[in-house]
């Protein structure tokens, strides 16, 4: 038996036709996914009590620049990391939740507190959610 690790899991999500972008992590879960074909970006979370997948459009998506505190010449030449984020204003196509609160009597941050392997099939729960139409754009 192998455990998932979040590089395998990311993988596997990349098989399966959706770009993992930079700004995710794991712990706790943040996934920004982009299906392949650019149609839709899906953010899983784990925060909390609650599990909660969104769907945007890819234009919801803009790059902030962070430059270094002084901002001198050399820093600037030296270029300016970027961080994948939501434009201000950017409203969800479908959000989809699952609240550990009133399904497993969750009380605190278990959410975040989850192990790689069920946070995985949270996220296909709730990405078994999505209407047709998700479907369709990001099959």
């Amino acid at each position: 038996m192998s455990l998932l690790t979040y590089t395998t899991w990311t993988r596997a999500l990349s098989a399966r036709g959706y770009d993992v972008l930079p700004a995710s992590h794991a712990v706790p879960v943040s996934l920004w996914l982009r299906d392949t074909q650019g149609n839709r970006v899906l953010h899983f979370t784990a925060r909390g009590t609650r599990l909660r997948l969104d769907v945007f459009e890819p234009t919801d998506l803009t790059t902030l620049l962070l430059r270094a505190a002084c901002d001198c010449a050399e820093h600037r030449q030296a270029g300016a990391t970027g961080r994948v984020v939501l434009n201000p204003g950017a409203v969800a196509l479908e959000t989809h939740e699952l609240d550990g609160a009133e399904v497993f009597g969750w009380r605190g941050h278990e959410a975040a507190l989850l192990p790689l392997a069920e946070a995985a099939g949270f996220l296909e729960s709730l990405l078994a959610r999505l209407t047709v139409q998700a479907l369709a754009d990001t099959a």
